[in-house]
């Protein structure tokens, strides 16, 4: 096993996450969501978000195979994320944030069990990597389709020995910034619904590196 440390942005405080007027839930995806932290799309509202709605594909776009979003995550003890009746093979994955600006791997499921396409993630993996979330602070989801990979400059993030796993990010580009995709996409239509969840504080773009550094999360690596 390979132990390591990495940084997590966070809102400010709990106190900026818990402290938000009642507003919402619910947010649309408007235009297209983007591949990388770069053009992620940052939902609008204030207090709780429970569910996030979109489309990979359909509007023209090359290669509309991902949609990322910033979340904040206010309760990591109750954070859920489950995709509600896919039109499609769907993923979700969760990345923390840096203090640079950079997106790392942290959690992935491809389906919640044998017997459907839906893909649930809960605060920890399932893998034998011991990879939690355990700090509130803002982070990225994304939606693609099954076989469609996020890559570091050394690979795959993540590796699925079981396709109901939640995995950490034990792939070989597991330990490095995401930089792009990989694979065959999917296209159709998605729900995302959560719960621990608010609607995030994200700065301008480009201005990622004034996050506040809020603590550290250990990760595991299988050898």
């Amino acid at each position: 096993m390979k132990q390591c440390m990495v940084g997590l942005a966070t809102l400010g405080g709990v106190a900026a996450l818990t402290g938000l007027a009642s507003a919402g839930p619910d947010w649309t995806e408007v235009g297209d969501a983007g591949s990388t932290i770069s053009s992620a799309q940052a939902p609008r509202g204030e207090g709780q978000i429970r569910s996030l709605s979109g489309r990979l594909g359909g509007r023209g776009e090359i290669e509309d195979f991902e949609d990322l979003y910033y979340i904040g995550i206010a309760s990591p003890t109750t954070f859920r994320l489950e995709l509600t009746s896919p039109d499609f093979n769907a993923q979700l994955f969760v990345f923390h944030i840096t203090l640079s600006g950079s997106a790392l791997g942290l959690l992935a499921n491809d389906n919640a069990d044998e017997e459907t396409y839906a893909p649930l993630i809960l605060p920890y993996a399932t893998d034998g990597t011991g990879v939690t979330l355990d700090l509130p602070g803002i982070y990225l989801i994304a939606v693609a389709g099954s076989g469609r990979m996020p890559v570091s400059s050394t690979g795959q993030i993540f590796r699925y020995d079981s396709n109901t796993e939640i995995s950490g990010a034990d792939g070989p580009g597991g330990l490095n910034r995401h930089i792009g995709w990989v694979g065959e996409g999917e296209v159709g239509t998605y729900r995302v619904q959560m719960e621990g969840t608010v609607f995030p504080e994200v700065p301008a773009p480009g201005s990622l590196g004034v996050l506040a550094l809020g603590g550290l999360i250990a990760c595991r690596r299988r050898a």
